[in-house]
């Protein structure tokens, strides 16, 4: 728990406890005590007040006037980071000790109600303002003001001690609710990664099951095309079984160029021998290239892409070509061109600008792609596209040259 400023008072501090403590330490010392929050509101009864100050707070004038004292006067304390005595707004002397948990101001502790021997008495009172700014009977005033305790020095003295034993205190419940709580929530946390873990280390072993199963039973299907004598389906089934196997099996995040472009390969082959030669394909790759290495999947969302939504629905079929080249000693571009049916200009200025495209048909592959790369190499490198409809549709991959 960084920071308590999203906090209530209440969220810190147990406020029944708060109560039964200042009850019992009220009745020892017999001082007037009440705890405040950082607006001056009380967060529980108040102990031992004058019949002067009850009377005042009766008064919902006197009350607000009341708690914007207090919370003027708390918060001078906590600048001057100890307890302060100060002269209320109804002439009383009092003592405000702030409560600080964490650097972080909560409220304060409030009590005092005398006056000063020798400084003051009773007749500092201004009761007439009292009575009129505040609608209280004058007779009444008057009547509680005769309760009001005038002290000496040192019992303002031992009223600061006292403020500052009970605020320290209450900050010490706080520190100790933050630790439970930030337990707590390591607790939690950790009890949530360790669920993760298990969750995660069940799809691993899927994971491996899984492929493995695949591969024997793609192998036993090349054989069996072998004896039967077809050897278009084998070829087939074993690019489909590598295909496969590179996909799922790869962990290098940044494999060779050469070996991404194996792997499309025979991705593009299984396509021509799914669609009977009418997607036919050219790939160009610059020789000093071939060992950079590019982001893992980048290839072949684009490639898909492209049969996909160019050409699959094309009558007549269409050709891609890949094409990798530099542009710079640091950067290079990869091509993917097709003949397809191309991308309206509405959608094409979304793929182009959008950094969520998950609202267009061509959204997820192209997103992840694209998103991936600005991840990894920053803003200035990604996919532009360009397209003329059942022209030519242009895809390039502006990225830099790794080693």
């Amino acid at each position: 728990m960084d920071s308590l400023k999203d906090y209530k008072f209440s969220d810190i501090i147990n406020i029944k406890t708060l109560k039964d403590i200042q009850d019992k330490l009220a009745k020892i010392v017999n001082f007037s005590a009440i705890t405040v929050d950082i607006n001056g509101i009380p967060v529980c009864k108040e102990n031992n007040f004058t019949p002067f100050c009850k009377l005042i707070r009766s008064s919902p004038k006197g009350c607000n006037r009341c708690i914007s004292c207090d919370a003027q006067a708390s918060f001078l304390a906590v600048q001057d980071k100890k307890t302060r005595v100060y002269t209320c707004h109804a002439g009383l002397i009092d003592c405000a000790a702030p409560i600080i948990v964490n650097d972080i101001y909560l409220g304060a502790v409030l009590g005092g109600q005398v006056l000063l021997k020798g400084q003051q008495t009773r007749d500092s009172i201004d009761l007439n303002r009292i009575s009129q700014e505040y609608e209280i009977p004058l007779d009444k005033l008057t009547e509680a003001a005769e309760c009001i305790e005038i002290v000496e020095s040192d019992y303002v003295q031992n009223c600061t001690e006292f403020y500052t034993f009970l605020a320290n205190y209450i900050a010490q419940m706080g520190m100790q609710t933050i630790i439970q709580k930030k337990l707590l929530k390591e607790s939690q946390d950790k009890m949530k990664l360790e669920q993760y873990a298990k969750k995660m280390q069940l799809k691993t072993i899927k994971a491996q099951i899984n492929p493995h199963f695949l591969f024997n039973t793609l192998n036993t299907i090349g054989r069996m095309a072998l004896i039967e004598d077809a050897p278009a389906t084998e070829e087939l089934i074993y690019n489909l079984s590598d295909l496969l196997r590179y996909n799922l099996r790869n962990v290098e995040e940044f494999p060779k160029l050469k070996d991404e472009i194996d792997n499309i390969k025979r991705y593009l082959f299984i396509q021509t021998m799914r669609y009977s030669d009418r997607i036919t394909y050219e790939i160009e790759i610059e020789n000093s290239l071939n060992d950079c290495r590019i982001l893992a999947m980048t290839l072949q969302p684009i490639v898909e892409n492209s049969i996909v939504h160019g050409l699959e629905t094309k009558k007549e079929g269409g050709h891609i070509k890949i094409k990798a080249y530099s542009v710079s000693e640091k950067d290079m571009v990869i091509d993917v061109i097709d003949n397809g049916k191309g991308i309206d200009s509405s959608i094409l200025n979304i793929l182009n600008i959008a950094e969520d495209l998950s609202d267009t048909s061509f959204g997820i592959g192209i997103q992840n792609t694209s998103n991936r790369l600005k991840h990894y190499f920053g803003k200035n490198y990604g996919l532009k596209i360009k397209s003329e409809p059942n022209i030519e549709t242009k895809v390039s991959i502006f990225i830099p040259k790794l080693k």
